[in-house]
């Protein structure tokens, strides 16, 4: 029987920085992460390994990643979660476009003229690659920052300054390169991108000092019920998040996004699903719906006739309804790849739409549809066609049923095909 491993790691005291650079909420982050996985999602105390303050040197760390390495049997769980700074580092492997790895930053570390213990991404990348080698379900949670700058005076950020010494004043790289097979990708998510700052809630937005992001996301987490998805409890997060810190975009990426959280499973085919869905919004659309789609460049959006997107452009749909009842309405996005994800709503039992109402998706800050290439599309595709498809129904459906597009007796479904390409 599989089991469930863990290694949360937190915190907030620096010796070898300044004042300035010394967090608040690191550690209680962790020790949240920690309830919430023994107490929501049947991990067993014993299994989860904790690493606070002084505790979480760099060899400590080492060690405990290679512990939970060794624990770990085919198709367990796997969690590793990092609340505290994080930094940059000038790339002593030669693998960085930009000639610099990111850090997680031990509590054991320093920069200037002191010793530079942090952990780079290429340590935590091959570890991983031993972990995916005997299950493939792996997931990095990591609330720190490499960039950006603070949004407001008096939050703190999760950033120390780049270490930007010569590479021979620096410990020589623990990495071993060796050649790994590709296969499953963990699941990652970050609280920032690149150029963006972490930042901490004060007590006063968040009751005590927190992660911004780990304060959502845990939340997001608790709240799970058995059948929310990776993707939808992100969304969930960063919607919240953005309330507070507009500036700050969480990242979330690899396999099983579209599996319920801790399931085990892997992400399905989603290829029938899709062409059922398209099935039925093929048939006549007796509920008066209209759907027009707007692309968002420099903060203007333009209405689409001939919906043509480039990566990471921002997406608005407004759905018109004329039927003479209330409806609810459903948007599905059927991606390059035949993924069905589902748009709107991002909960259960959302209020149904009036006659002569419009339904807008997107145009809120928290609501944003980035569009971006999935994952898995092959790199010699410069894009695809995809499908925003949305359903009306008199009465609530449930998401899993959306998702395998089964037909669900709805009034009409309509589709309006896309095409997003790389540039």
């Amino acid at each position: 029987m599989s089991r469930r491993h863990a290694l949360v790691i937190g915190i907030d005291t620096y010796p070898g920085f300044g004042p300035e650079s010394q967090l608040a909420g690191a550690v209680r982050d962790a020790e949240t992460m920690a309830a919430v996985l023994t107490e929501r999602h049947g991990f067993a105390p014993g299994d989860v390994l904790r690493l606070f303050e002084t505790e979480a040197t760099r060899g400590a760390i080492l060690e405990a990643l290679e512990e939970l390495r060794r624990r770990v049997s085919d198709d367990d769980q796997v969690v590793l979660f990092f609340s505290g700074h994080g930094s940059q580092m000038p790339d002593r492997e030669g693998d960085e476009g930009d000639g610099l790895d990111e850090t997680l930053v031990p509590c054991d570390s320093s920069h200037a003229e002191a010793e530079n213990r942090d952990i780079t991404d290429d340590e935590i990348n091959h570890w991983a690659a031993s972990v995916l080698e005997v299950t493939p379900h792996l997931t990095l949670i990591f609330d720190c920052c490499h960039g950006g700058t603070l949004q407001r005076p008096g939050w703190r950020i999760r950033r120390v300054p780049a270490d930007l010494r010569p590479v021979e004043l620096l410990p020589p790289s623990p990495v071993i390169w060796r050649d790994v097979d590709p296969g499953p990708r963990p699941l990652v998510a970050t609280a920032c991108r690149d150029d963006e700052a972490a930042v901490e809630l004060p007590p006063s937005v968040a009751g005590a000092d927190r992660g911004a992001f780990s304060f959502h996301f845990i939340e997001a987490l608790r709240r799970a019920g058995k059948r929310a998805t990776w993707r939808k409890v992100f969304a969930r997060a960063t919607r919240a998040l953005a309330v507070h810190c507009p500036d700050q975009h969480p990242q979330l990426s690899g396999d099983g996004l579209d599996v319920p959280v801790f399931s085990g499973g892997r992400t399905a085919d989603r290829g029938q699903a899709g062409r059922r869905l398209l099935d039925l919004a093929a048939r006549p659309n007796r509920a008066g719906l209209v759907m027009e789609l707007y692309r968002s460049r420099g903060g203007a959006w333009m209405r689409q006739a001939e919906p043509s997107f480039v990566e990471g452009d921002r997406l608005r749909v407004d759905l018109h309804h004329e039927h003479e009842r209330e409806v609810f309405v459903y948007l599905l996005d059927v991606g390059l790849t035949g993924t069905v994800t589902l748009l709107f709503p991002d909960l259960e039992g959302h209020e149904p739409l009036e006659p002569g109402l419009t339904l807008t998706v997107g145009e809120r800050r928290g609501d944003a549809l980035e569009l971006f290439l999935p994952h898995d599309l092959p790199p010699h595709r410069p894009g695809g066609v995809g499908h925003l498809i949305a359903i009306v129904s008199e009465n609530r459906r449930s998401t899993p049923r959306l998702l395998s597009g089964s037909d669900i007796g709805v009034l009409a479904a309509i589709a309006r095909p896309y095409r997003l390409s790389r540039d």
